[in-house]
């Protein structure tokens, strides 16, 4: 084996060396890296907590959305059904007012003719006792010329 150590130029400081590394790998691990992989695994810990409680939020979050639109869509078919509602109540109204409208159009109009006739009657016996006076007038005018 000293053979070997000497054509590899290894002597004794070599596995001196190589203990105090040793024992400086361990003491290091121990004290350095070991703390330092606790911090890294605790920190992957908290990254992976994080992580599932932000899905869980989103999660939340979507079923709150979820919610929210149903909610909203049903009131909007409320609102839309009760607009539909109104609106045939108006169209109900506005034909009743219409008709009534046109009742009286017509009531006014059937007065107005009926006066009218009224008037023409009148008119017409006042023009025809007119008519005999004045056919009366002429047929004593005529008279009386034809006896001077």
């Amino acid at each position: 084996m000293n053979e070997l150590l000497e054509q590899l130029s290894l002597d004794q400081t070599f596995f001196t060396e190589l203990a105090l590394v040793a024992v400086t790998f361990l003491a290091l691990s121990q004290f350095y890296f070991k703390p330092f992989l606790e911090l890294i695994e605790a920190r992957h810990k908290k990254t992976v907590e994080d992580r599932e409680s932000a899905e869980r939020i989103a999660q939340q979050a979507e079923a709150k959305l979820a919610q929210y639109q149903r909610t909203l869509g049903a009131e909007r078919a409320r609102i839309k059904k009760q607009f539909e509602v109104a609106l045939q109540e108006a169209k109900k109204q506005e034909s009743l007012i219409l008709s009534q409208a046109r009742e009286e159009a017509k009531r006014l109009t059937q007065e107005a003719v009926d006066a009218v006739h009224k008037q023409r009657e009148g008119l017409s016996a006042q023009i025809q006792a007119e008519v005999e006076q004045f056919a009366q007038s002429i047929s004593e005018r005529l008279l009386s010329r034809g006896n001077r």
